[in-house]
């Protein structure tokens, strides 16, 4: 089975989604900065969320070139988990628009960064998509685990400590729990994106041995 020219379409349209994703999360940044004009930054992550979408039917329309297979099959639950990651920051800035908060929590900000560092992470590997080297695919499974467990340690924290000494109101402590927690998901797309890339590497370097 020949993907070249499927792997040449599946990078570019990954690429362009993952960059969707890092334009997404600067815009929250922005949001979170400025709670009190909220709506164009909503609005313009509302925009690359569908610019997202697109890219994913395309992706899916290349995938459908080749014959079924096991790569096919790693390569699709790839795209989901790419796809989870601007679907999580799109939900971040619905929700901001439910609820309206006043002032971002500093733990919100802290999840946006480390979401943030790695998709440029991700990204970064991506670049050297179909033939990615084992050893930085592995390195870079790693860090993103270690980032995924340093966001699972703010949330807790951010949980814990609100539990014992909030001074937000009860439903503000409810929304930005809800916030955070739909932050700190999108780090665990992140993760399992960077495991499935590592699976379909394995997979390449199996069927090429």
């Amino acid at each position: 089975m020949n993907f070249d020219h499927a792997d040449r379409s599946l990078k570019k349209i990954f690429q362009d989604h993952l960059s969707c994703s890092l334009e997404c999360g600067r815009a929250l940044e922005r949001l979170f900065a400025d709670l009190d004009a909220a709506e164009p930054h909503i609005g313009l992550i509302r925009q690359l969320e569908e610019k997202g979408d697109a890219l994913m039917r395309e992706a899916y329309d290349a995938l459908e070139i080749a014959p079924y297979s096991e790569l096919v099959l790693l390569i699709q639950q790839f795209a989901r988990h790419v796809d989870d990651i601007l679907d999580g920051l799109n939900d971040t800035a619905r929700v901001i628009d439910i609820f309206t908060p006043q002032q971002a929590e500093a733990a919100a900000l802290d999840l946006l960064a480390i979401t943030l560092s790695m998709v440029r992470r991700l990204s970064a590997e991506m670049d050297h998509y179909p033939r990615n080297e084992l050893a930085s695919i592995k390195q870079c499974r790693e860090e993103l685990k270690a980032s995924e467990a340093s966001a699972d340690l703010v949330y807790h924290a951010w949980r814990k400590s609100h539990r014992r000494y909030s001074t937000l109101s009860l439903l503000a402590e409810s929304d930005w729990t809800e916030i955070l927690g739909i932050l700190e998901k999108t780090t665990d797309s992140c993760y399992h994106a960077a495991l499935l890339l590592e699976r379909i590497t394995k997979y390449r370097l199996r069927q090429a041995s």
